[in-house]
Parts: C-alpha cells; structure tokens; sequence
C-alpha cells in the first residue's frame, strides 16, 4: 500500500486546520439563509428504523431525503485534502390498521450514493463517515412490518438490515463515526448493514420493560436489482441468526445483551460467532427539554474476517430544545491478529474520539459540524494521527 509523503511542520499543520474550520464555519453562514426554500420536515435518512409504536393510518407517502457530508483531513493520516460522500433516499412509507387492534407498515428505500470516502485518506479501519460506501443504485429496504397497536409484539419480513435493530445504543445516533452506529466486530464480519442489506425476519416481544429481539437473514447481503440482475439469495449463502434481551423504558434506559453468528452452508472455518453488551442511561432530565444520556457499548468476536477483534465505546449527548444536541464519543477498536498481521508495524488499536453539534435550523433542514481525531489510524500505521473536521448538512422534501 503506497504512502503518501508528510510535509510541512506544525505550524502548516495549525494553519491547514484553522483554514478547513472557517470553510465549514462559510459554508455554515451560506446555508442557514436557503433553509426557508426547502418543502417538507428534515430527516436523517441514515437513522435506522427500529420497531416503531402505532402511529395513525395513512396511505403511501413518497419523500425525497438527502444527506452530504464535507470531510477534510485537516492533519496526519495517509493523505490531506476534502472528501465529500453524499446520499439520496426515496422513501416510500404506508401505515395502516388491520383487524384486531394490529398496525401494519410498509417501507422502501432506494438509494444512491455518491462522493468520496474520507476514511481513505485518514486511513482508518472504524469508518469516520457513515456515508461513505460504494457508489450505486440500491433498494435498501423494502419489508412489512406487523405488531401490536400497544407496542408489545411486533414482526418484520423482507429487505432488512441487521444493524436497524440490533446493538443500537440511541444516545449515539448523532455521532457520525460508523462503531457508534454499530460495533465494527459484527459490522466487519460480512453481516447485512448499510447499505447492502439482506431478506430476513425480525421480531420483537417487549410486554412491560424486559424484551427479547430475534432475527434470521440471509448470510449473504447483497444489492437488489444493482448491479446485474436482482442479486437474489443463492444456495450456500448461509444465513445470520441473532439474538437480543434486555430492558428498555424509552427514554430513560436501556441495557441489553446480545450474540449474533454467520454460517456459510458447507463451509465450516467461515462460521463466525459474536457477543456484545450495551448500556444507554438518562443521566439528567429524562423526559425534559434538557436532558444529558450516556451510553457504554462492548463487542467481541472470533477474528476470522473482521480487522477488529474487540471494541469497547462511549459517549454522552446533551439535547435541549434551544441549543439542539451535542454528542461526545470515544471508540476504541483492538486489531485481530490476522490484520496486524497483513498490516505489520501499527499498534494494537485505534481509538477514535468525535465531538459532533446537531442543530435543527428550522422544520426543514439540519446542520451538523464534527470533529474526530483518530490516534494510531490502522490502515497508516506509519503516519500520525489524524484530524477529521467536517459538517453533514441534510433535509428532505
């Protein structure tokens, strides 16, 4: 792997980082005036979907949601220089009420991403951008979901992704380093995430606080319909079984166990088996405009493909009505010994700290400014460490 060359001191390394902030402070100002042009409620379209409660019924909606991202390796890593992944979701949603006090809802998503991937340049293994992946064309959901209107009991089939409901800690929604999202030794383990989902069923049985989640995919995500053909299951793609338990009351806590394992049919070294833990706890004024939650999530794996063989993260976010949200996270990914050993000379982790701002500029569009600074970036394990600064801008019509 070639390494691009360092230069400058660090003084031009303090004059790159103050210039790429006041880019993003301009791009900031420019925007905030054009909010009042934009036609519909803004949207994170890279939230997940978890089990909703009953909402009342309408028929099909169509929105057209969008997200861009603005990166610059302000100093360290492999390379400096802006990179900028973007995403355009056409979602398509139907909620109604079906016999016997039951909702049903239907999603779709189809998605296309753009831009450029700036964990290229910072060279690390966790994904600082949970944009960034191969450009096409994608159906990334497409299911039924079925459940009680009182919330106890619900069941999804179709194009579904493993990480929309499972290991999810909502205290680091915000925090735009993919291990927040979901723990990298099941995400680099080949398990259906975004954006290459897979078909499967879920199913959710959550009565008074403790609740127990399941799923089966199969083990083998792929891209419906992109690039050739409709890239349907196939014989010997395995499948994904996971399981989940723990107790849940919105809003003010969640502490869960969970264990996941990816069997290929006929193929027994590529099982491959996980286990995690995760807690996310209201801290201060649950349920009030200001509140302060934080969160500790640990994962574990058999490091047969992942690059990461445990992690352990943690964060705080501080949300009011005023100010909007502020979001802090450390993740800290320990290397399998196979990718140590195929990319000699690194440490034994990496350890990724962000400090991101979501504020809502008005009903119709959302800014974000994000700063991560990565000790010891795997994939450059010669180079320092790297300083990421940012803005997502996103909304929808």
């Amino acid at each position: 792997m070639q390494m691009h060359a360092r230069h400058g001191g660090n003084g031009n390394q303090c004059l790159h980082a103050r210039r790429a902030m006041a880019m993003v402070l301009i791009v900031i100002g420019l925007l905030a005036p054009l909010t009042h042009a934009a036609a519909a409620l803004s949207s994170n379209p890279r939230a997940p979907i978890p089990f909703a409660v009953s909402v009342p019924a309408r028929p099909w909606r169509a929105r057209l949601l969008w997200a861009f991202d603005a990166m610059d390796t302000a100093s360290g890593g492999r390379a400096r220089g802006w990179k900028a992944p973007a995403l355009i979701d056409l979602r398509l949603t139907r909620h109604g009420k079906l016999q016997d006090g039951m909702d049903s809802d239907w999603h779709v998503d189809l998605i296309r991403i753009l831009g450029s991937n700036p964990s290229r340049d910072a060279g690390d293994v966790q994904t600082l951008d949970n944009l960034a992946a191969h450009h096409a064309w994608r159906l990334y959901r497409a299911f039924w979901q079925v459940g009680d209107v009182r919330g106890h009991w619900a069941l999804r089939l179709g194009w579904q992704g493993y990480d929309e409901l499972f290991g999810l800690v909502p205290d680091g929604g915000d925090l735009l380093n993919s291990s927040f999202g979901q723990m990298p030794t099941s995400s680099q383990a080949g398990t259906p995430i975004w954006p290459q989902t897979a078909p499967g069923i879920s199913a959710r049985w959550h009565p008074h606080a403790f609740y127990v989640m399941a799923g089966l995919w199969s083990g083998v995500p792929r891209d419906p319909g992109i690039p050739r053909g409709w890239n349907l299951p196939r014989r010997g793609d395995g499948s994904l079984q996971a399981l989940e338990l723990g107790f849940d009351r919105h809003g003010r806590y969640k502490l869960a166990l969970g264990a996941w394992a990816l069997h290929r049919v006929g193929v027994a070294q590529q099982a491959h088996r996980g286990v995690y833990a995760l807690a996310d706890i209201a801290l201060l004024g649950a349920g009030r405009a200001r509140r302060l939650g934080g969160f500790v999530q640990w994962g574990q794996t058999q490091p047969y493909q992942s690059a990461v063989g445990r992690y352990l993260g943690a964060g705080l976010r501080l949300s009011t009505r005023r100010h909007g949200r502020v979001s802090v996270g450390v993740a800290r990914a320990l290397l399998s010994p196979g990718f140590r050993l195929r990319h000699p000379g690194g440490a034994r982790a990496e350890t990724a700290y962000e400090l991101t701002w979501r504020k809502r500029i008005d009903a119709h569009l959302t800014l974000q400014p994000d700063v991560q600074y990565i000790l010891h970036p795997a994939l450059a394990p010669h180079a320092t460490h790297a300083l990421e600064i940012g803005l997502r801008v996103n909304g929808g019509f």
